[in-house]
């Protein structure tokens, strides 16, 4: 049975609340993190493939930009899900404080997944970065097939 010495105080809830907050902003902060980390290696695999004497250079970091682009792919759809944990946990506090109805238009972030590329109706931070990780995906796969094919 649950008394109201265990109930948390309101200085407890909107410490929460501000931990929330602040652990939404560093989640978003790490996707973009990944898109700015696989930024500089598509510029690297163009100047190697422009440098380099040897094209097996250009394969591998090709292969590498690949996985990078993947693997940036991977977090942001997980970070999009821990965006929709966050707010619900943003919103229930809100409510528990009493001043839920005070913000206009409250929506949970809507869930995204990697069709979502394709859906050009849907926009939104995190699909924008899922995009341009799917585009540089793509760019690096059509790289190493156009090189391998001797162009």
């Amino acid at each position: 049975m649950t008394t109201e010495s265990d109930k948390p105080t309101e200085a407890a809830l909107l410490k929460m609340l501000d931990l929330q907050w602040q652990d939404h902003f560093q989640t978003r902060t790490q996707t973009w993190k990944s898109l700015e980390m696989v930024a500089p290696m598509l510029v690297a695999l163009i100047a190697l493939d422009w440098s380099s004497k040897n094209p097996s250079t250009a394969y591998v970091a090709a292969i590498l930009l690949m996985v990078a682009a993947g693997f940036g792919m991977a977090i942001t759809l997980k970070h999009r899900n821990v965006e929709i944990q966050k707010f619900t946990t943003i919103q229930n506090l809100e409510d528990t404080l009493g001043f839920g109805s005070l913000v206009h238009n409250r929506k949970l972030p809507q869930p995204i997944s990697f069709q979502s590329i394709f859906n050009f109706r849907q926009s939104n931070t995190p699909l924008f970065i899922l995009r341009m990780h799917f585009i540089v995906f793509v760019f690096a796969l059509g790289f190493l097939v156009l090189r391998l094919l001797g162009y």
